[in-house]
């Protein structure tokens, strides 16, 4: 009786870290989700979107190849990026659009 207590116990205790585990895992994802560049080359910067709408911090800033994806990690689950979808020239950024970012989504961008 005393062995199958003990059991119980390791198991009962190994659920509880699993569940805690998984909630950290799901936390994570909340903020996290996927660029993929679809027709061309991109180069993209982007800036996080506090609650409020107010492009915060730099994020991520580089160059996406065609089909190619990134993920990124956004603190307030929203970001906005500016891009040149010919990376190979010196243009100025175009963009501004803002997106939502979650559960590793994965979001077209031009």
């Amino acid at each position: 009786m005393k062995n199958v207590n003990k059991h119980l116990l390791i198991a009962f205790g190994l659920v509880i870290l699993a569940g805690f585990l998984a909630v950290q895992n799901a936390t994570a994802e909340a903020g996290s989700c996927y660029l993929k560049a679809t027709n061309k080359d991109v180069f993209l910067i982007v800036f996080d979107l506090d609650r409020d709408g107010n492009q915060g911090d730099q994020i991520w800033q580089g160059r996406i190849n065609r089909g190619e994806s990134v993920k990124i990690t956004v603190p307030h689950g929203r970001f906005r990026y500016d891009f040149n979808a010919q990376p190979d020239q010196d243009q100025p950024l175009s963009g501004g659009f803002d997106r939502s970012c979650s559960n590793l989504e994965t979001i077209l961008v031009p």
